[in-house]
């Protein structure tokens, strides 16, 4: 064996441990010479020189492996941020040096090509939203624009209508007359007050104005909740906040962007949107009943979209007299049903946001306004029940009076005028309170069901009444939860009893209207079946309270009355009216005895315009002298 070399600690260093110089002086010896010979102390000198090397090469090894570390990031860092510039065979030769697995590299690549996927859809998406929002926005500019033309050319034509109080021939007119003059005559008019359109434009025009409230709605309300948000952060001292769970965000971001796709839906006309939200509608009762949670916040109730519904059978008929409130349920039975109402007239309630006028003969609607018999609309329609909505007779004919005195729905007469009418006023009720009994009288003694509903109870207990109405009508046996809820909503996002309306109403209350009848006024109106009528309507004591308690009338039993019936079906708009000419008043004659109109010549041209043919023609009526069918 060749001799080892010894060290400083000699060769047996290894073996005599902290021996030192010795060597293997220390190595376990004999135990006699162990004896003679005592231990020597160890050499501190030598440990200490033994250490220092130690942590010499330990530093050394460290100062190494750091500038590995460093390499390796540096190497990482160039490559990373060159790796974008690189082609296929530069990124594989990178990923290469840098000892990376080519699954690395192609997990990678996949994912920077679904990232960049995402960030284009997101993108392109948003160019649309944009885009939509545009157009929609420059269509409602255009809008505004026609309806302001429309409505000079509509006030200074019915300047020339209100002077004759008749519907002039251009709503009617002459067949012998070319259609090159007519459109000469009122080509800048667009479009015409009393132009008839068909009910389906009336009603894609009214979806549309729905559908772009709709818009600014949510994209203010995004607006108002990304302050809120900023706001809460803003004001915390950062131990107040409340964080919400990551569950809690991701539901409510799934939420949010499941209501944002239904508020325009692509690729769909405006009748498709409405019958889809319909549909949505039907699936959410459905979630519902089975106690799962609703993926998307419902629409306002103002901003839904409305739908035609075509029956087959005889239509229910809202009957009613003249201001007796039938434009306020219309408006609260369409936000609940979302089915338009009819009506038997072409009245001026389409810029109201009622667009069923006229619609009756096409079979679209199922619930239908009429004021037969106090006057006849068109067409005649079968009636197979009917809600007899009333009004304690002093607000509604004061109201009506209103109503023909200014030619609007919201106007009141001033008092200068008032005062000198006077006379027209007492004359005017006398006669109205007698076509007010016969016409209650006559929807009292059909035998087909009718449902009473009072008016007062109806503004003050909108949700209960509303509740009867819509069961009558549908002919439902138990509501359930769907049109519970669907009353409930309209009822709460639309606090006031005047944002429930078509319109807003003219200010005054329950009986405030009584002021202006004078007591031999209201002795005289007490005509033939008055007070039966009256007690039949459950008025009875109403004269017999003071006026502030006319507010606090009794209801009726389960806010509505249902009577008995014997008959399947009436016709409407048949037989004689509880207006006759005794009843009629000339509101031309009478506003021009005002000076409400100015004095009119007898020419031709203001002949045609009061329908007049010739001066021994039957139709042929000096100016105000035509009677009133508003």
């Amino acid at each position: 064996m060749p001799n080892k070399k010894k060290g400083r600690g000699g060769g047996g260093a290894k073996r005599g441990g902290r021996g030192g110089r010795g060597g293997n002086k220390n190595r376990q010896q004999p135990l006699n010479q162990q004896n003679n010979n005592p231990p020597q102390q160890p050499n501190n000198g030598g440990h200490k020189k033994h250490q220092n090397q130690f942590l010499q090469q330990r530093r050394r090894l460290q100062m190494q492996r750091n500038a590995r570390c460093r390499l390796f990031y540096l190497q990482q860092h160039l490559v990373l941020n060159c790796y974008s510039y690189l082609d296929q065979e530069g990124r594989e030769a990178a990923f290469s040096v840098m000892g990376w697995s080519m699954e690395a590299h192609q997990r990678r690549k996949q994912e920077m090509q679904r990232q960049r996927k995402i960030i284009e859809a997101v993108k392109e998406r948003q160019e649309w939203k944009n885009g939509i929002f545009q157009q929609v926005l420059n269509a409602e500019v255009t809008r505004n624009e026609n309806n302001e033309k429309a409505r000079n050319a509509d006030a200074a034509l019915c300047k020339e209508v209100e002077k004759s109080m008749v519907v002039s021939d251009f709503a009617y007119p002459d067949e012998t007359r070319g259609e090159e003059e007519d459109r000469e005559k009122f080509h800048d008019v667009l479009p015409p007050l009393f132009a008839r359109v068909d009910a389906d434009t009336l009603l894609a025009r009214l979806n549309t104005r729905r559908l772009y409230k709709r818009l600014v709605h949510y994209r203010r309300e995004d607006q108002r909740k990304l302050a809120e948000h900023l706001a809460k952060y803003a004001n915390a001292d950062g131990d107040g906040i409340v964080e919400e769970s990551i569950v809690d965000m991701f539901e409510g971001d799934l939420k949010n962007e499941e209501t944002a796709n239904r508020i325009y839906p692509k690729d769909m006309t405006i009748s498709q949107m409405a019958e889809k939200e319909w549909d949505d509608l039907m699936d959410v009762a459905s979630l519902r009943n089975q106690g799962m949670k609703v993926p998307y916040d419902p629409f306002p109730t103002q901003y839904e979209l409305l739908l035609f519904s075509a029956t087959q059978r005889a239509v229910a008929a809202l009957a009613s007299y003249p201001r007796s409130g039938n434009s306020l349920m219309r408006t609260m039975y369409e936000h609940t049903s979302l089915r338009v109402t009819g009506s038997d007239m072409q009245g001026g309630l389409a810029k109201h946001d009622l667009v069923g006028e006229m619609s009756v003969g096409c079979d679209k609607v199922q619930f239908v306004k009429t004021h037969f018999p106090e006057r006849r609309g068109t067409p005649q329609f079968r009636c197979c029940r009917s809600v007899l909505l009333v009004r304690n007779p002093f607000d509604a004919i004061e109201s009506f009076y209103n109503l023909m005195m200014t030619g609007t729905h919201t106007q009141n007469i001033s008092k200068e005028i008032r005062d000198k009418a006077t006379k027209y006023w007492e004359e005017f009720a006398v006669k109205e309170i007698r076509v007010w009994t016969n016409f209650h009288k006559y929807w009292l003694e059909q035998q087909i069901p009718i449902l009473l509903v009072r008016y007062e109870d109806l503004i003050r207990e909108p949700a209960k009444v509303m509740s009867r109405v819509v069961q009558f009508v549908l002919e439902i046996n138990d509501m359930g939860s769907f049109f519970g809820e669907r009353i409930d909503r309209c009822i709460k996002e639309q606090q006031e009893i005047e944002r429930l309306g078509s319109y807003k109403p003219r200010s005054g209350g329950i009986g405030k209207s009584l002021a202006k009848y004078s007591p031999e006024l209201i002795d005289k109106m007490k005509a033939e079946g008055f007070e039966e009528i009256l007690e039949a309507l459950h008025y009875g004591d109403l004269l017999n309270k003071p006026v502030e308690e006319w507010s606090k009338l009794p209801f009726l039993p389960e806010h509505a009355m249902e009577f008995e019936s014997s008959q399947d079906f009436i016709v409407v708009n048949q037989g004689n009216l509880s207006r006759t000419e005794k009843e009629s008043t000339k509101w031309g004659m009478v506003k021009k005895e005002l000076g409400i109109m100015g004095e009119q010549c007898n020419c031709a041209q203001c002949k045609a315009k009061r329908g007049g043919k010739d001066d021994k023609g039957e139709n042929n009526k000096e100016c105000g002298e035509e009677d009133s069918n508003e």
